[in-house]
């Protein structure tokens, strides 16, 4: 009977594991420092990731993580892409554009979906919100957007104090909030109104001499400022709940 007891307790450990693997938070650049420069972030079940190409300077590349084999690539449209994020479901790429575009793509080959256009200046980044079907992007014009993934509609447009950089987006975990990082300033603000909830100052206000970067924490307490590493150099706790407005 011991052999038997063994192998469940293996089919067991093999279970959780793959549960807790299955369980991992969906993240995107920047969310977590790696040691891999060329990782950008992965799909939430773990089965796609998006990485920067290797051979072809400022392309990015989807690939299959089973197979360890890439996909599809994406060259971007100016031929450099600032951010790029694959969505949690791995079947869209967002990428930043210096063309003060956000664009939207196949992961699975490359293609166009849409274009994403209203920014007046390059776009410094750009990513999904949990559930997949919104995208923020934030750039040097001093604006944040949000935009309906499946329409490509400009939902609501956030104008950030101090100057016109914005450095960095996150979601709230619940996708109702966005946080804008820019010109010494961290501001959040309601994704489908705009209305601004908070602002807090945690730097300089030069124009573009000093980059601003935070995200929410993954609980969605508190606001988490990285330094030039990207690892966490302070937390500022958030009033909450946030409201449901």
């Amino acid at each position: 009977m011991r052999p038997a007891i063994f192998l469940t307790t293996l089919t067991l450990c093999a279970a959780l594991s793959t549960a807790a693997s299955a369980a991992e938070p969906y993240q995107q650049y920047g969310d977590v420092p790696s040691a891999d420069l060329n990782f950008l972030n992965k799909s939430s079940d773990g089965s796609r990731e998006l990485r920067r190409s290797e051979e072809k300077s400022y392309d990015v590349e989807v690939w299959d993580t089973q197979a360890k084999k890439p996909l599809g690539s994406i060259t971007g449209l100016s031929g450099v892409v600032n951010v790029a994020n694959i969505s949690p479901d791995g079947s869209k790429v967002v990428t930043a554009e210096r063309t003060a575009i956000v664009g939207v793509w196949d992961a699975a080959t490359g293609k166009e979906i849409r274009l994403l256009r209203g920014h007046e200046d390059q776009v410094q980044d750009a990513r999904f919100s949990p559930d997949g079907k919104t995208i923020a992007s934030g750039a040097r014009d001093g604006t944040a957007r949000t935009w309906d993934v499946e329409t490509g509609k400009q939902i609501a447009v956030h104008q950030q104090q101090g100057g016109s950089y914005i450095d960095a987006v996150s979601f709230s975990p619940d996708g109702k909030w966005v946080m804008s990082a820019g010109n010494g300033w961290v501001e959040i603000w309601n994704a489908t109104t705009g209305d601004v909830h908070s602002s807090t100052k945690i730097g300089s206000e030069d124009d573009g001499a000093y980059s601003t970067d935070a995200r929410f924490s993954p609980d969605g307490r508190a606001i988490l400022v990285m330094n030039d590493e990207g690892k966490v150099a302070d937390t500022i706790p958030l009033m909450m709940p946030l409201p449901r407005n």
